[in-house]
């Protein structure tokens, strides 16, 4: 599971076991603001990140591409397909491209170094004076900027051998499937070094969990990245999510491949609203707004 969509789900839970000892029930509805800004922003608290994880990265906006001299490794043999030239110009085009882009990556055996951005932002509203100072001081340490960087060899982290390079990729652990039918609209723009620019609207989509599995999900951004997966979160014995009704206005991913083919930054933007019921000691109700973003750079030795 990708980390931000982990850290969605732990906050909810979080927020169920705090607000419960202020004795709010389900009668009262808490409001979750979750905004995820661009992810060249910096500021707020990195305590959450994974203990792989760091925060000495700089951010992605000084995350430019590497330059030519670091990129100059032809992709391995998966890759000599890829055009230097062409710009895919229809939906299907364009998904096609990003899926055999994405895909290549997961199949690449050279060396590849991954810097990667998550922002998730939170606000708590609509709560009594005393529970907002108080909760607001809690959550604020579940904002701000995660940064990391990983260097992978034939698929593996360098420095953990258990790390995979497929993990890492969104949609994590699977190949890309974007489909056509899922986009509402997709254009391509050349750029200098003889690779291009897509972007890539998605259309809107709704996903249902009962409290052990989700009834409905949204196909098509999972053919492209991880929307939250209430499902695969074990909150264990004491803390549970009884439902949720999750709607994703429609995701936009940007994609930029290089001259040799390859896949070189990805920036993902994925709202979500949505409500939902949990249980600590006592039922509270949930509501939230907002969006899970994510940033990444590869540059090739």
């Amino acid at each position: 599971m990708k980390q931000e969509t982990k850290l969605v789900a732990i906050i909810l839970a979080a927020l169920i076991v705090f607000l419960s000892g202020f004795g709010l029930g389900a009668t009262r509805g808490i409001t979750i603001k979750v905004e995820g800004g661009a992810a060249v922003q910096t500021g707020g608290t990195q305590t959450v990140a994974p203990a792989e994880q760091t925060t000495t990265a700089p951010p992605a906006a000084e995350q430019t591409t590497a330059p030519a001299a670091e990129q100059t490794t032809a992709p391995a043999a998966d890759n000599s397909g890829a055009s230097s030239t062409s710009v895919p110009s229809t939906k299907a085009e364009i998904a096609a491209a990003y899926n055999k882009a994405i895909n290549d990556l997961r199949a690449y055996q050279g060396k590849v170094t991954m810097k990667k951005s998550d922002d998730v932002k939170i606000e708590v509203t609509d709560l009594p004076a005393l529970a907002a100072t108080a909760i607001n001081a809690v959550v604020k340490n579940f904002t701000g900027v995660t940064t990391s960087e990983y260097t992978f060899e034939n698929g593996v982290d360098v420095n953990d051998p258990n790390r995979k390079l497929v993990e890492k990729i969104i949609p994590w652990n699977r190949d890309a499937n974007v489909q056509e039918a899922g986009l509402v609209s997709a254009s391509a723009t050349p750029n200098a070094d003889g690779g291009y620019t897509m972007t890539m609207t998605f259309v809107a989509e709704d996903s249902k969990f009962d409290g052990t599995k989700n009834t409905s999900e949204p196909t098509y951004h999972m053919g492209a990245m991880d929307p939250l997966n209430l499902a695969s979160i074990d909150l264990g014995d004491v803390v549970s999510i009884t439902s949720a009704d999750l709607h994703y206005p429609g995701a936009t991913l940007t994609a930029t491949v290089d001259g040799q083919g390859r896949i070189v930054k990805i920036d993902n933007k994925l709202p979500l609203e949505g409500s939902g019921s949990g249980k600590a000691v006592i039922s509270l109700t949930i509501n939230m707004k907002g969006s899970m973003d994510s940033a990444y750079e590869l540059i090739y030795a």
